[in-house]
């Protein structure tokens, strides 16, 4: 068996000539809350249940932090579906007394995950996903020429000569 040299390790404060300097990198960290395996909710989650305690509204909670509002409200459907209870409950009224509004479930979800943040924070800095990170996974996707394809109703040219599907070919 042939032995190869293996490269030494760069240790600051190491003099080796063949020592490499890492670039400047940032740590980051996420936080989510799980039930029986199932992802619940995560950073992103607790930024949306919050704008629903600050706003009390979807709506308003989504634009706050750049979702789409179909986007937040199959987020908020699957994780009450994961964790089997409901986050929020709809405010039926006219005008600004109608919304949404946090369950107790909904405020105990923002409690457990603040406090895990919080302390992660307090312990190694703010490194949890910023606002733009937040934002992009809500974003609408530009739709391609394969999505046109696919969808129905999409504007595609017709497989009748002059349009018209009613005639016989």
């Amino acid at each position: 068996m042939k032995r190869t040299s293996r490269a030494k390790s760069s240790i600051p404060g190491s003099t080796a000539p063949d020592a490499v300097a890492l670039p400047s990198v940032a740590v980051k960290t996420k936080v989510w809350l799980e039930h029986d395996g199932q992802f619940v909710v995560g950073d992103g989650g607790l930024k949306l249940l919050l704008g629903i305690l600050e706003h009390g509204s979807l709506l308003g909670a989504a634009r706050q932090i750049r979702w789409s509002y179909r986007h937040a409200w199959e987020y908020l459907r699957r994780a009450e579906t994961a964790l089997g209870m409901p986050l929020t409950r709809a405010r039926p009224g006219k005008g600004s007394s109608r919304g949404s509004a946090l369950t107790e479930a909904g405020r105990l979800v923002i409690e457990r995950l603040a406090e895990i943040r919080n302390r992660i924070d307090d312990t190694v800095g703010p490194l949890g996903p910023t606002a733009a990170d937040v934002a992009a996974r809500g974003k609408r996707r530009k739709r391609t020429s394969r999505d046109a394809a696919v969808r129905p109703g999409s504007q595609r040219p017709s497989r009748y000569r002059d349009g018209d599907w009613r005639r016989a070919r």
